[in-house]
């Protein structure tokens, strides 16, 4: 019985894992803040330099609106995005306006990110 519980358990967690896709991740979204997670300190863009991420089919561009400061070919798996030679970025939350991630790469961050058309 122990065992049944256990594979319906596990069953129940896997079907809640989101499986996004690519199509709903293309576009430029905005920086709306980045929040460290230890520490709780939040961290709004300047008025005067929008950052930016353009998600491209197979290569997304760090970018402000003056230049593009990085780039990274990339891939979604599941619930996270997997960033070549990078790491991956959980995706917390995606709805068509808002994209909510969170990373490791030098400690728990947060950002908040808003999709906005091209201007």
């Amino acid at each position: 019985m122990k065992h049944i519980l256990g594979i319906l358990l596990a069953c129940a967690i896997l079907g809640c894992t989101q499986n996004h896709k690519k199509k709903a991740l293309l576009g430029n979204w905005y920086f709306v803040s980045s929040t460290d997670m230890e520490t709780g300190a939040v961290e709004l863009p300047e008025h005067d330099n929008e950052e930016f991420v353009r998600f491209g089919p197979d290569s997304l561009y760090l970018m402000s609106q003056s230049d593009t400061i990085n780039y990274f070919a990339w891939r979604i798996k599941g619930d996270s995005i997997l960033l070549n030679e990078f790491g991956a970025v959980y995706i917390k939350a995606l709805t068509k306006d808002q994209l909510i991630v969170e990373y490791d790469f030098f400690g728990m961050m947060r950002l908040e990110l808003t999709k906005r058309k091209n201007p």
